[in-house]
């Protein structure tokens, strides 16, 4: 159940990477149309759904 939901805020966390500065209802929702906001809330959630794979590969194995 943790991959399912690190997996996906993988893709969430690049999806507001690279087309973040292409959806302008997407920078909205983040309250802020820089794309500093945009780089940093992206590679939170990428960063964060990162190590939710890590955490459940190591239970794994």
């Amino acid at each position: 159940m943790f991959a399912i939901i690190g997996l996906a805020l993988v893709f969430i966390g690049i999806i507001i990477l690279i087309f973040g500065s292409i959806a302008p209802l997407l920078r909205l929702y983040f309250g802020d149309r820089s794309v500093i906001s945009q780089l940093i809330w992206g590679s939170l959630i990428f960063i964060l759904g990162a190590i939710i794979l890590l955490i459940n590969a190591i239970y794994i194995s």
